[in-house]
C-alpha cells in the first residue's frame, strides 16, 4: 500500500523498513507510539465501517501522523515530526496494492476523494 501526500507516493513498507533508531525515538517521544502501535491502529481501521473512524480518536490521528513522518523520512526528506504531518487532510490518500482486497477502491483518500481532484482553497468538511 502507498501513502499519497500532496500527490507524492510513498511506499508504506519502505517508510517503516528505512526508519532509523533516531526516527523511532522521535516517533515515540512525539506521538507516544512505536511501529506496532501504528500497525494495530490501522488493523482496527480495517474492521471499522469508515476510514474516517481513524480520525475519531487520538491514537488514530497519532498513528496517521506517525506513518506520514516515517514515510517522508524514509524517502529522504529531512523534516521534523510536526512539519512532516502538517498536511491538510484533503491532500492525504492511499493507493492499494494489486494484492489488496479485490474490489477495493485503488485510490482511497481520507476524504473519499482523490487529493489531486480537490480545490486546495476549498475547506474540507467531514
Amino acid at each position: 500500500m502507498k501513502l499519497v501526500i500532496k500527490g507524492i507516493e510513498y511506499e508504506i513498507k519502505d517508510g517503516i523498513a528505512k526508519a532509523t533508531l533516531g526516527d523511532l525515538y522521535v516517533l515515540k517521544i512525539k506521538s507516544g507510539m512505536g511501529v506496532q502501535s501504528i500497525v494495530n491502529a490501522f488493523k482496527r481501521l480495517e474492521k471499522s465501517n469508515s476510514h474516517l473512524d481513524l480520525l475519531e480518536h487520538e491514537d488514530g490521528i497519532q498513528a496517521l501522523r506517525a506513518l506520514i513522518f516515517l514515510c517522508r523520512r524514509g524517502k529522504g526528506e529531512h523534516i521534523d515530526f510536526d512539519e512532516a504531518s502538517d498536511v491538510p487532510i484533503q491532500e492525504i490518500g492511499f493507493i492499494a496494492d494489486e494484492q489488496d482486497e479485490v474490489g477495493a477502491d485503488p485510490k482511497e483518500a481520507l476524504t473519499d476523494s482523490d487529493p489531486d481532484d480537490e480545490d486546495p482553497n476549498e475547506p474540507v468538511t467531514t
